[in-house]
């Protein structure tokens, strides 16, 4: 039997969170509920695992939700979220996604449209992008800045720099890229900037793509800077699952989904 998806409502307002609950579980998910920021960031952290969506009000008893999903995001948190909000006005929108919320619905919701913006959020999550980008086995999402490797349940979230970062490697097809150059056209090269802001990203960025921790498999230093393997590895079995012994030298390349 399948599981149901699984929901995190966020509301500060016990009557409105409880409509919601209930609205949720008719659709046929789970439901978990959180009445604060502080409650939500604990579930989010700790009981990841188990939810596949958040719903998250803006008015909040310790802050507004978009602050909450700005927090989130910077967590590493990668999973939907929809804020629900009773501002309507454009940039109230507009804060919210550029907070990093994947949709923006005003109150009062309507039941329909709330089922069907929770189904599309699903299928964007389930089915890659025109935009996506395929290093070897993993599968880097620029729209959301997500990464999807095999033998993981759940994406992965870059920070802005580490997505830049990543970019400018794969735009250099396999190439090494020097840190000088990296710190001119990734961080602008200001003179506050030095090399081991480079390195403690590199750090950071293997963390999140490597199949496995401690080895570099696909991001390699070289010539004092780095690259990006996309040719032939050898065959290493990592937790479940191979990278091929021939990756060819389309292993980068942007997945276009008309072919």
């Amino acid at each position: 039997m399948t599981t149901p998806r699984h929901i995190l409502i966020v509301d500060g307002d016990p009557g409105t969170r409880g409509a919601l609950a209930r609205e949720v579980a008719r659709l046929g998910y789970g439901v978990t509920q959180a009445r604060s920021a502080a409650d939500a960031t604990s579930a989010a952290l700790f009981l990841m695992a188990g939810i596949d969506l958040m719903l998250i009000d803006t008015d909040l008893p310790d802050g507004d939700g978009r602050e909450l999903v700005a927090r989130l995001r910077k967590r590493g948190v990668a999973v939907p979220m929809i804020v629900l909000s009773s501002a309507d006005a454009e940039d109230d929108v507009v804060w919210g996604l550029d907070a990093g919320a994947d949709d923006y619905i005003v109150r009062p919701v309507r039941p329909r449209e709330l089922a069907a913006r929770i189904r599309g959020q699903f299928r964007a999550a389930a089915s890659p992008g025109d935009g996506d980008i395929r290093i070897g086995p993993v599968t880097y999402r620029p729209e959301t800045r997500t990464v999807y490797r095999p033998g993981l349940a759940r994406p992965t979230r870059l920070t802005e720099k580490e997505a830049a970062l990543l970019l400018r490697l794969c735009g250099a097809g396999g190439r090494p890229v020097s840190r000088q150059t990296l710190l001119r056209e990734v961080w602008g090269y200001s003179p506050a900037v030095s090399s081991h802001t480079v390195e403690t990203h590199i750090y950071r960025l293997r963390r999140k793509i490597e199949p496995e921790a401690g080895r570099s498999m696909l991001l390699l230093n070289e010539n004092g800077g780095y690259r990006l393997r996309l040719g032939p590895v050898a065959e290493i079995e990592v937790a479940g699952w191979s990278i091929p012994a021939a990756l060819g030298s389309a292993a980068a390349t942007v997945m276009d989904a008309r072919v």
